[in-house]
C-alpha cells in the first residue's frame, strides 16, 4: 500500500526576492524526474522538524524538469523556508486536487483575474500556456493582475515575457510614491480595470485571490456574459491534510478543497455562498 506521506527529495538551485515578504526558490527534484502534476493542481513541501506548507508549482520555461515556488513568511515553517538557500534540500509530495481542464481552457478565449497573492496559484497555468503557446495561442488571453504597491508585484521580471503573449493589465491600489521610473500601470483595485478596459468577453474567466475579490468581480464577469460554467475559481483555504479530505479544515458547503479543488467552477460555489 502506498503512504499518501512519503515524501521525495528536491533541490534548491536559485533563491530570489521577488517582494519584502516573499522569495521564490528553483528546484529539481533529486531523482531528475517531472512533477507530472496538471495546472493548478498543488503540493506539500516539507521540512524535517518544522512541518509542511501547501505550495503550487511552476515549470520554468525553456526548461526541462525545473520548477519555482513563491513563498510567502507568515509563520515558523514559511520563515525556516525562507532561510534556505542553494543546495539545499526539502521534501516534496503529491500532487493533489483537482487542476485545470486544459482542453476547454486551451480551447477558449481566458481571462484572468488575480489579486495579490492571487498570481501565484495562476503563474502555473500562465507558465503552462505562454510555455506551449506564446504567439501561437488560437484565441485571446487578457490578464489583469492588482497589487498593493509596485514593490508588492510578485515575478516582477517575469512581465515583459508575459506582455509578448497575452494582454496584460496591472492595476496598484498604492500606485504612489514608489512606483519606479517608466513603469505604467493603473490606479485602483483589480476591480476598476473593468472600467478602464475593453474586457474579453465570449470565454472562460479564471479568478484567484482573496473572497471579498470574488464577491466584486463575479458580478461584473455574469453582467458580460459569462455562464457559471465559464467562471472558475482558484480558492486558497487552509489544507492540513493536503488532498487526503480528512482534517476538514478547508470545507466548503458540501466540498474539500485539497480533494474537490483548489479548482472549482461558480456554478459549483454559487449556492454554497462561501469563498
Amino acid at each position: 500500500m502506498l503512504n499518501p506521506f512519503q515524501t521525495q527529495e528536491a533541490i534548491i538551485l536559485n533563491v530570489r526576492q521577488q517582494t519584502p515578504g516573499i522569495k521564490s526558490f528553483r528546484f529539481k527534484l533529486k531523482s531528475g524526474k517531472d512533477l507530472g502534476y496538471v495546472p493548478g493542481q498543488f503540493f506539500v513541501f516539507s521540512l524535517p522538524g518544522f512541518g509542511e506548507s501547501v505550495f503550487v508549482p511552476t515549470e520554468v520555461q525553456y526548461t526541462k524538469n525545473i520548477y519555482d515556488i513563491a513563498v510567502q513568511k507568515v509563520g515558523n515553517v514559511t520563515e525556516q523556508f525562507h532561510k534556505l538557500k542553494t543546495g539545499d534540500t526539502f521534501g516534496i509530495r503529491g500532487p493533489y486536487g483537482n487542476g485545470f481542464d486544459m482542453k476547454k481552457i486551451t480551447n477558449r478565449s481566458i481571462l484572468l483575474v488575480a489579486g495579490g497573492l492571487g498570481i501565484v496559484p495562476l503563474r502555473s497555468l500562465l507558465s503552462y500556456l505562454t510555455k506551449r503557446y506564446c504567439r501561437t495561442f488560437p484565441h485571446s488571453i487578457q490578464l489583469f493582475y492588482g497589487a498593493r504597491s509596485y514593490k508588492n508585484i510578485i515575478f516582477r521580471s517575469e512581465i515583459p515575457a508575459w506582455k509578448k503573449c497575452l494582454k496584460l493589465e496591472v492595476t496598484l491600489s498604492d500606485p504612489y510614491p514608489d512606483t519606479a521610473k517608466g513603469w505604467r500601470s493603473h490606479a485602483g483595485l483589480v476591480t476598476t480595470l473593468f472600467k478602464k478596459v475593453d474586457v474579453l468577453k465570449d470565454g472562460v474567466a479564471i479568478l484567484c485571490g482573496p473572497p471579498v475579490m470574488f464577491n466584486a468581480v463575479i458580478p461584473k464577469l455574469v453582467a458580460l456574459g459569462y455562464k457559471d460554467d465559464d467562471i472558475y475559481l482558484s480558492m486558497e483555504r487552509r489544507m492540513e491534510c493536503a488532498g487526503l479530505g480528512t482534517c476538514q479544515h478547508c470545507a466548503i458547503g458540501p466540498y474539500y478543497v485539497c480533494k474537490d479543488g483548489p479548482v472549482f467552477t461558480y456554478a459549483q460555489l454559487k449556492d454554497v455562498n462561501q469563498y
